[in-house]
């Protein structure tokens, strides 16, 4: 009988029964085992006890250190490329796995090429294991990097952009900005440097750095970004990614970081013209419900309404001592075409002012005398008139005047 007639019933038989069926190979892996051997350290592939999430990471992430760090002294020891211990070189012990096409092939001045599987496939695990360590260094106490680590000075990662499949976005002009100060955000950001490289990144009639690499100018377009840490690289992708996924999904004339920077360059140039939209702001208050009964008027004092909704106004009180007085008519000159001339009155003179009680003003000073000169005399006096004298004989008798004089002839 065989054994899918009866199944393993409880948790013992069926892991009796996992364990005594044949471990088959995975796309990605050999036999699988329970245990292994990196030089004088053994390590096991399966996580037992009561660990947190933290702990479980640290141990994969020391795992995979010291696996990358074998596999690299043992290719240099025997001088033996890096190909020949990985289990997906080998297709008898993994008949299922299937490699990625290589990419086209480079090759340097001297005519050697540079990106042979076996130079890539050492790149990556240097890297892993570069960017491996830092993590491991920050969240492992007390850890020690495997022997023969060597920290690189520099890093460097390219991140090629979708220019192919999106031909209408003009993508290096939203990663540079308005005079290159999106780039440089991105740099402060992530604290890596970044440079905008390949086909399209210069424009025609320019000649590109003299210390860029002249197979860099013949490849795709890409970002080259540079660090001294693999988490800046890291990080600088991730804000890049943003950068080129806000451009791809954004409809035409809706990307605000495009807006954004034109905006910016406005700025800049001088040219930003803002107009002001006003803002509609409701005045009126929202009215309460009051009850009309309880409102009465000030001014007529009837329940109903306000003061201000009155229409009755207040109540007149007759007074007959007091007579309005009666509106003379306009004395304009339609008004007089109107009324005959005999009938027209003339306006009375208006009254003279009262006799006022106040002492009259003093009169004024008389006006100076002008001086004379020194040297200026007067006239002479006239002389005194004559005087009639007496004759001695006619004392006491009464004097006659003389005779007039005779006129004058005229012969």
């Amino acid at each position: 009988m065989s054994t899918t007639d009866n199944p393993p019933r409880g948790r013992k038989a069926i892991a009796k029964s996992i364990s005594s069926q044949k471990l088959t190979t995975t796309k990605w892996a050999d036999v699988p085992e329970k245990v292994k051997t990196f030089g004088n350290t053994t390590l096991s592939t399966i996580i037992s006890g009561h660990l947190t999430q933290e702990q479980a990471d640290a141990y994969q992430e020391y795992f995979r250190i010291e696996e990358i760090s074998d596999i690299l002294k043992k290719s240099h020891e025997s001088h033996e490329p890096v190909l020949s211990f990985l289990s997906s070189n080998d297709e008898t012990r993994n008949p299922n796995y299937e490699r990625d096409p290589s990419p086209p092939p480079k090759f340097d001045k001297e005519g050697k090429r540079i990106n042979t599987r076996e130079q890539r496939t050492k790149i990556s695990l240097e890297k892993e294991r570069h960017y491996l360590v830092e993590i491991a260094a920050g969240s492992i106490k007390h850890y020690v990097a495997p022997q023969g680590y060597v920290k690189p000075t520099k890093t460097f990662e390219k991140l090629y952009i979708p220019v192919k499949d999106y031909p209408e976005i003009n993508f290096v002009g939203l990663l540079l900005g308005p005079r290159g100060k999106t780039l440089r955000t991105l740099q402060e950001d992530s604290g890596a440097r970044l440079q905008i490289r390949g086909k399209g990144s210069v424009k025609s009639g320019k000649s590109s750095n003299p210390g860029e690499d002249e197979g860099s100018a013949e490849d795709e377009l890409h970002v080259l970004i540079t660090s001294d840490t693999q988490s800046k690289i890291a990080k600088a992708i991730k804000l890049t990614n943003e950068v080129l996924d806000k451009a791809i999904s954004s409809p035409i004339g809706q990307n605000d970081l495009k807006r954004d920077q034109l905006r910016e360059l406005a700025v800049l140039n001088g040219t930003l013209r803002e107009t002001k939209i006003p803002e509609q702001t409701n005045t009126t208050r929202p009215r309460r419900n009051i009850d009309n009964s309880q409102l009465i008027c000030k001014i007529c004092q009837r329940p109903g309404h306000l003061s201000k909704d009155c229409i009755s106004g207040p109540p007149k009180e007759y007074h007959p001592e007091i007579i309005p007085p009666k509106k003379r008519p306009s004395e304009s000159r339609a008004h007089q075409d109107v009324i005959p001339p005999f009938k027209r009155t003339k306006a009375a003179p208006p009254p003279p002012p009262p006799p006022s009680k106040v002492a009259p003003p003093p009169p004024p000073p008389p006006p100076p005398t002008a001086t004379k000169p020194s040297y200026a005399r007067d006239p002479p006096p006239p002389p005194p008139p004559p005087t009639a004298t007496k004759p001695s004989y006619s004392v006491g008798a009464q004097s006659t005047p003389p005779p007039p004089p005779p006129p004058p002839s005229s012969a």
